[in-house]
């Protein structure tokens, strides 16, 4: 037998099972082991974050950075799929292998890998491009041992000039075809039918991030995920709530958290993101979810007017870490 074959058949008995637990057990469960490494969630770094773009500086090399992350105290790693870092393109068979032998000697479990794809053009060349590079990335998931490819409906892409990166080039741009934006919806369910067909097969879980356009809030996630009605599609929601967890139930597999912090006088964090951090992070453990809630800094990291230096970016994710490893902490002695 083929090992594809069998690479689907253990996803879908996988999946099968996981639906047929009720979330009281689930919940259940992590009142009981509250510790338990398998029933907690777990807390890692998004690689975008040392892409090299956001602050004044060069990018940190793939594994260096993976050993930052572990000195740091970060629980996992998840690789942003641009250059310098996990082009599908620049890593090789021996690449692939090292990066996954890395992971397992640090004990950092490479928990997703993200393709910044746009699925929802209505130019064939465009669509077909963006086709073929998640299909690239699902292959690199199952090559580093990661469980899940993370991807966007319609990302709209970064501007990097001299080596900075901008959203304003790009975000709230007009659609260039406005007589058919209503199609964008069907142009992404037909291309994530067709690419979950391919994780499936290849043992990968896609998870779709509420992120505009196209899929404007988890709501949109959801829908999307009924529409294309494939085991190995489910959800990545960010600054979730505790109506959206339980909505989403067992369908939720990842999630992240931004923005910036600063200490206050006694020397408590803070977050500068207008996001109810506190009330998810209780509503996720009191769930039961052991995914991964993973910190990126994903925009230009500006000091006195002007771009940071990598320092900068260091210091966000100290306080990034200590923040949600209090509320993670918080929470569970809530339950």
């Amino acid at each position: 037998m083929k090992n594809n074959i069998s690479r689907r058949e253990f996803l879908a008995g996988t999946m099968a099972a996981a639906a047929a637990a009720s979330t009281s057990s689930v919940v259940q469960a992590a009142i009981n082991n509250p510790a338990k490494p398998n029933n907690r969630m777990k807390i890692g770094l998004y690689t975008i974050t040392y892409l090299g773009i956001w602050y004044d500086g060069q990018a940190m090399e793939l594994k260096e950075l993976m050993r930052f992350a572990r000195k740091q105290g970060w629980e996992g790693v998840e690789f942003d799929t641009k250059r310098p870092h996990a082009a599908p393109m620049d890593l090789s068979k021996n690449d692939r292998k090292q990066l996954r032998d890395l992971a397992g000697e640090l004990d950092l479990p490479i928990s997703a890998v993200s393709p910044n794809c746009d699925l929802s053009s209505h130019v064939p060349e465009h669509q077909e491009a963006a086709i073929c590079y998640v299909r690239e990335c699902i292959k690199l998931t199952r090559d580093l041992g990661s469980p899940i490819c993370k991807i966007f409906a319609a990302w709209p892409g970064v501007i990097v000039r001299e080596g900075l990166g901008y959203y304003h080039h790009t975000r709230s741009v007009a659609d260039p075809y406005p007589d058919w934006s209503s199609e964008r919806w069907d142009n992404v369910r037909e291309a994530l039918r067709e690419l979950s067909k391919f994780a499936e097969d290849e043992g990968v879980i896609l998870a779709l991030q509420n992120h505009r356009p196209v899929t404007m809030d988890y709501k949109d996630v959801l829908k999307m995920i009924k529409e294309v009605n494939s085991p190995a599609l489910k959800a990545c929601i960010d600054h979730g709530t505790k109506e959206s967890i339980s909505e989403a139930g067992l369908l939720l597999v990842h999630s992240h958290f931004n923005g910036e912090f600063r200490r206050n006088t006694d020397g408590q964090l803070r977050s500068t993101h207008k996001v109810g951090y506190k009330a998810y992070v209780d509503a996720l453990v009191a769930s039961g979810y052991n995914g991964f809630m993973n910190w990126e800094f994903c925009h230009p990291a500006m000091e006195f007017g002007k771009r940071a230096d990598i320092e900068y970016a260091h210091k966000q994710t100290r306080m990034a870490l200590e923040y949600m490893k209090k509320l993670r902490a918080d929470a569970e002695t809530r339950l």
